[in-house]
């Protein structure tokens, strides 16, 4: 205690008899002034005059530890109540943080709390004078202290004990406490977000921090962008090549890697690995050694690739396993099998034709036969499975391609044949003119078509209305279709017979955009897109049937973002001349486009590219008034200079980024003349 009224009679009653420590400030004894006094924790209860009403769980655990480790700072203000109790009117959140270390067992129920005892009369005031005026400390001020208590000697685990938060809360609160002092400062004067701070942390050194703020425009500066800035260069935990070697191996072998403390310990996506060229060097040792394994197979050759693009496989073509002769102790299990199957399959016909149905056996029978019939079927499959292999002669003329799927996995594609031999394989008659294996248990003589050319598209003609009959009554299908159509075009992933539906998509892509647009892969919009795109690579499948299957699998979430992203990748408003109004304009409006977010007159973006009367015009609609006496006679270069500088922060746009007038019509003529028609 710090103020006393009655120093010495309080501090003899504490020494001679504690359990008598609230006698000392019964009503009788109660002076006008509030004064100072010692309360058994379980006497306490928040009163009805305590102003507080909304009352917060978040942070009583904190306050707990707090209040454990540092003892009660702060006296709680009580009114004495009969029986010996005190209400508490103000500080009923350090008394209910105290309660939780008596359930918790850490403090006895008769825990002496330091008090300070008012009038009844007084209660309300009290209670609102203590609660109103104050301010919670900035979270800057608190990151600042934690750094000076770990700089005097304590440890994390000691600061997270002695404040009640976990060990990592530490450690993220000194990652930004170590930031260059300019962003803190920045930070307590609201002009930086926490999430920026928690970007710019992923940097060490003040020096590099303060060179990637002052990097970017004030414009430009989000979370997400100053991430992927510090980022560009480095390969992502999460991505196919670092789950295929293995962070562990990978930083045995020297990697460095920078972590997101601010990230979940579970997410790959917060780890960044800074040595992609070690990373794929590790890669492809790891794949040449599975390929010594491949090789041992048999082929003629065996090849390693981590490229994710399997337009280059399409020119090779492919031949399949087959079956060869069953070996006598084979043929001998097959026989014996054959006639089993053949004994069940007439039980169970049997039952059917002269079985009772009525019987109260039927069931039970037809199952017990149908179990029988089924085993020994797959006893049959698997003993006939076996006998497919890669003949020598396919051997001798195909290999294999080693690759690592979306996920980090590895696979093995079997039975290639390379371009320069396919030629060779189609003289030896096994593989016809498109590179597909032949039937060779077909005859090589033409056979007579069961059906006409005509009959044939009247059947199948048929058979597309069905199709699509049964489409239209099934919209998930339907989508999930569409998505497909749409997800093999945008990936490329191709097989045969899948064209059958007829959706064509005609991909912009990050090529045919960079050619056009300067500065593209510096773009917000292509930090975004190239975002998405390395997302759905890796959660996609390698081939058009498992992506089917995969899609047919998904919530409609999932197919209404997939099918947002390749929709997006089809978007082409590139235009070589004005134009009217179309339905870009109608995209920009619903999608509430500012192009001042996604672009910023540079010098290579647009000043280089107009004349110096263009380039202030364009300085005079952004700020106003008639440009500098200075630039008259300026040489390209410093009016250009200059005019960059002008723009900066101004969100000019040039007429052909900005919203469309809707009155505005296409040049060309949205309407045609009847007489036209």
């Amino acid at each position: 205690m710090t103020v006393i009224a009655k120093p010495r009679k309080i501090v003899a009653s504490r020494a001679r008899k504690p359990a008598a420590m609230a006698e000392a400030a019964t009503p009788a004894n109660v002076e006008p002034m509030g004064r100072d006094v010692l309360v058994p924790l379980d006497k306490l209860f928040v009163g009805e005059a305590n102003v507080r009403k909304v009352h917060h769980e978040e942070g009583l655990i904190e306050l707990a530890a707090l209040i454990e480790a540092q003892g009660l700072l702060q006296r709680l203000s009580v009114v004495a109540h009969p029986e010996g109790r005190f209400a508490v009117v103000a500080g009923g959140r350090r008394l209910r943080a105290m309660q939780i270390l008596v359930a918790n067992g850490r403090w006895q129920a008769s825990q002496p709390i330091e008090c300070k005892l008012y009038d009844e009369d007084q209660a309300v005031q009290v209670s609102l004078a203590e609660n109103s005026g104050r301010e919670s400390m900035h979270p800057a001020d608190q990151m600042e202290a934690f750094k000076r208590l770990i700089d005097e000697g304590l440890t994390a685990a000691q600061v997270a004990g002695r404040f009640g938060v976990s060990p990592l809360t530490v450690e993220r609160r000194l990652k930004l406490a170590r930031l260059a002092p300019r962003f803190l400062d920045l930070y307590r004067a609201d002009e930086i977000e926490p999430e920026q701070l928690q970007a710019l942390a992923l940097i060490d050194e003040h020096a590099a921090q303060e060179a990637v703020w002052d990097g970017l425009s004030v414009y430009d500066r989000s979370a997400w962008r100053i991430r992927s800035v510090i980022t560009s260069e480095a390969c992502c935990a999460d991505s196919r090549l670092a789950r295929f070697v293995g962070l562990d191996h990978y930083e045995a072998k020297g990697g460095t890697v920078r972590r997101d403390l601010f990230s979940s310990a579970d997410d790959l996506s917060g780890i960044f690995l800074d040595n992609p060229e070690l990373l794929q060097t590790l890669a492809m040792e790891k794949l040449r050694g599975m390929a010594a394994s491949i090789k041992e197979e048999g082929w003629s050759w065996v090849e390693c690739s981590l490229d994710t693009d399997t337009t280059a496989f399409r020119g090779y073509g492919r031949v399949d396993m087959e079956q060869r002769e069953p070996s006598a102790e084979e043929a001998q299990v097959i026989e014996a099998l054959s006639a089993e199957q053949r004994a069940c399959a007439d039980a169970y016909d049997r039952h059917q034709d002269e079985g009772d149905p009525d019987a109260n056996d039927f069931d039970r029978v037809e199952q017990e036969l149908a179990e029988a019939l089924e085993a020994v079927d797959r006893k049959l499959e698997e003993v006939n499975e076996d006998r497919w292999h890669w003949g020598a002669e396919r051997l001798a003329i195909a290999g294999a391609i080693l690759r690592i799927d979306t996920r980090g996995g590895v696979l093995v594609e079997r039975g290639l044949v390379r371009p320069e031999d396919r030629k060779a394989e189609n003289q030896a008659g096994s593989m016809d003119d498109e590179g597909q294996p032949r039937d060779e248990a077909s005859s090589p003589t033409r056979v007579k078509a069961e059906f006409s050319e005509k009959l044939m598209r009247d059947l199948t003609s048929h058979r597309t209305a069905a199709i699509q009959a049964a489409l239209v009554q099934n919209p998930r299908v339907a989508l999930v279709t569409l998505v497909h159509r749409m997800a093999e075009t945008v990936f490329g992933l191709y097989g045969s017979g899948d064209d059958i539906v007829k959706v064509s998509l005609r991909l912009m892509g990050d090529s045919a955009l960079a050619q056009e647009a300067s500065e593209y892969s510096e773009s917000p919009a292509a930090t975004v897109l190239g975002v998405a795109e390395a997302e759905w690579d890796d959660r996609l499948p390698g081939t058009p049937a498992a992506l089917f299957q995969w899609l047919l699998a998904q919530s409609h979430e999932t197919l209404l973002e997939l099918l947002a992203y390749c929709t997006a990748r089809s978007i082409n408003a590139v235009a070589s001349r004005p134009r009217g109004r179309n339905h870009s304009d109608a995209l920009v409006e619903a999608l509430g486009v500012d192009m001042a977010d996604w672009w910023l007159p540079t010098k290579r973006r647009y000043l280089d590219s107009v004349s110096k009367s263009k380039a202030l015009e364009a300085v005079k609609e952004a700020i106003g008034g008639e440009p500098a006496q200075a630039t008259i006679g300026m040489k390209k270069g410093d009016l250009v200079a200059y005019c960059a500088a002008k723009l900066e922060g101004t969100r000019w746009l040039p007429s052909p980024l900005r919203a469309a007038n809707p009155d505005d019509e296409d040049p060309a003529g949205a309407t045609r003349d009847a007489s036209e028609e």
